[in-house]
């Protein structure tokens, strides 16, 4: 995954509609305060289990509280 400041990578499992993380790395590079906030956002979402559905051309990540949609450039 690619954020507004550095890559985040690591493994994920995928079972049904479940992805879970392993360890995370992100890269080093340096970015303004609130782009920092939503970088440490982004890996406190990925580090819980993500529940992933799919409907009407538009992907959800549910992860605690949080949800993140993917919709289709197409659509």
């Amino acid at each position: 995954m690619r954020t507004n400041c550095a890559p985040i990578s690591g493994p994920v499992e995928i079972a049904g509609n479940a992805m879970t993380a392993g360890d995370l790395a992100i890269g080093a590079i340096g970015c303004p305060e609130e782009l920092g906030r939503q970088d440490q956002w982004v890996l406190e979402f990925l580090k819980r289990p993500v529940e992933m559905t799919f409907s009407q051309d538009t992907l959800q990540w549910k992860s605690g509280a949080d949800t993140l949609s993917f919709k289709s450039a197409d659509s």
